[in-house]
Order: structure tokens, then C-alpha cells, then sequence
């Protein structure tokens, strides 16, 4: 369940509003008031146990699905730094090495950026990116360090590919594999016993009652939201960005040479000029 606009959020949020009422609606209608009143030792017990089980399912949900978006940033960040270093180290390799390696980090990190990226949003991803990843690593199958330099440098430059590697099915896998469906069905229907059993109260006032109901409502409708949203680091309206391998096609093309290479240095500096 991806949210592509936060309309579209929006309109989930009212409408789960507007059903809570609905509920209260029907439960005013069969059930009469005195019966409500009655029954609201029992209801109130229920509430209580089946609310109190709710919250913290849907908290815990809420905060496993903000930290896998962070952690998805931290993988993106991790990868994108892999690459800049390789493309870096690579510098201490002798000819044709030193150039297939920075020919395959560049185009990587294109294919990453205009491909790749939007195939993530359906879950996706690239055959050329990963080819191309692979070509990186096989690029260095047959180099044999002869210099001391190299020798030094070589197994630094293996390690991060090893890292790339690794850090790309990490990212692979975050954008195949969002909340599972049980977890959507779990909370869906348990947003709804929870508005059920706050509609089954009666406090003598129709429109008070469907008031405090939808407020129920907006706030699990809300928490919802947050699951989507967060829980999707790839895909929907707010997701991670591909600035990272934009900084990288940037280092690799030399636009940080003659300045700063952090990004907001640079922006800095050519706004004062």
C-alpha cells in the first residue's frame, strides 16, 4: 500500500474519518441507547485491552517502518561512497586497469541514476546496473600489484568493491520487499474493531459521539499514513534520494577539482561570484 501524493493520503485519512462516523451512524441505529449505556462496563474493559494491544502494535510498526527508511539512507550514502572511493583508489592502477575500472564506476553510477531509480519505484531493478557492477569486480581479476603502491592500495580498492557488492543487494532487497501484506491486513482490521468499540459508546450527543469517533480515526488513519510512507523507502511520495550518485558522476567528472567538493561549499561559492 504506496501512497503516490499526499492527496491521495489525504483522501484515505478523510474517508476512514467519514466511515468512522458512518459506523457510529449504524451502531446509534440498531442498538438503542440504554442498551449502549449498559453495556459500557464491558466495553470500556474490551477498549482498554483491545486498544491498548493496537497502540503498540502500530507504534512498533510506525518505528520499524521510520528506521528501515533510515536505514535505507544509510545504505544509499554507504554504496555511493564505495564507488567515489574505487574511482578514487583507482588512480594507483596502471593503464588499461586504471581506466576500465573509472569507465565502469561511471557507468554505474549513470545507470543508478537514470534507470535504475525509477525502476525502484515498482519494485525493480536494473539488469544493466547490475551488470555493470559486475563488471566492475571482474575488472580486476586478472591485475597482479607489482609496486609497492599497488600492493598497498589493491586489497583497500578490493574491500570496497566487496562493499559495493554488498550494499547494492542490501538496496536490492529494501526496494523488493516492503510491509508485508499480513502486516496491512493485521493493522486494517484492527483499525476497525478499534473504531468499532469507540462507536459503541453512548454520551446522549449524536454529533459528539461521531466527532470523538472520527478523532479516533484521524489519529490511526495518520499512523497509517506514516507506515506508508516510511515503510517504502524507494517508492511513493517520500522517498530516498539519488544525490549521492550525483555527487559521484560530479567527482568523476571533475566538477569539485577547482572547488570545494561538498555540495553546499560549492553552491556557496558560486552564488557569491
Amino acid at each position: 500500500m504506496v501512497f503516490t501524493g499526499c492527496w491521495i493520503g489525504i483522501g484515505l485519512v478523510t474517508g476512514g474519518m467519514c466511515i468512522a462516523g458512518l459506523i457510529v451512524f449504524f451502531v446509534q441505529r440498531i442498538f438503542p441507547e440504554h442498551v449502549l449505556r449498559t453495556a459500557h462496563d464491558a466495553t470500556g474493559n474490551l477498549l482498554s485491552i483491545v486498544g491498548t494491544l493496537y497502540a503498540v502494535l502500530l507504534g512498533l510498526i510506525v518505528v520499524d517502518a521510520m528506521v528501515r527508511f533510515e536505514r535505507a539512507m544509510d545504505i544509499v550514502q554507504q554504496e555511493s561512497n564505495c564507488l567515489a572511493d574505487i574511482f578514487l583508489l583507482a588512480e594507483r592502477l596502471p593503464d588499461p586497469y586504471r581506466k576500465n575500472v573509472r569507465d565502469h564506476c561511471h557507468d554505474y553510477a549513470h545507470t543508478v541514476i537514470h534507470e535504475e531509480w525509477a525502476l525502484m519505484q515498482e519494485a525493480r531493478m536494473s539488469v544493466k546496473a547490475r551488470r555493470s557492477a559486475l563488471q566492475l569486480v571482474r575488472s580486476l581479476a586478472t591485475f597482479e600489484p607489482t609496486t609497492e603502491t599497488q600492493k598497498a592500495v589493491f586489497p583497500l580498492l578490493l574491500e570496497q568493491v566487496r562493499d559495493l557488492w554488498d550494499r547494492r543487494r542490501e538496496r536490492a532487497t529494501m526496494a523488493q520487499y516492503g510491509i508485508p501484506v499480513i502486516e496491512w491486513v493485521t493493522l486494517l482490521i484492527g483499525a476497525v474493531v478499534t473504531v468499532l468499540f469507540a462507536g459503541l459508546f453512548s454520551v446522549g450527543n449524536g454529533r459528539l459521539q461521531s466527532l470523538l469517533t472520527s478523532l479516533v480515526a484521524l489519529v490511526i488513519g495518520l499512523n497509517l499514513y506514516l507506515v506508508s510512507l516510511f515503510g517504502y523507502p524507494f517508492s511513493g511520495e517520500l522517498s530516498v534520494s539519488v544525490r549521492p550518485f550525483e555527487v559521484d558522476i560530479g567527482i568523476f567528472e571533475g566538477q569539485f577539482d577547482a572547488g570545494p567538493a561538498h555540495a553546499g561549499e560549492a553552491h556557496n561559492v558560486k552564488a557569491v561570484d
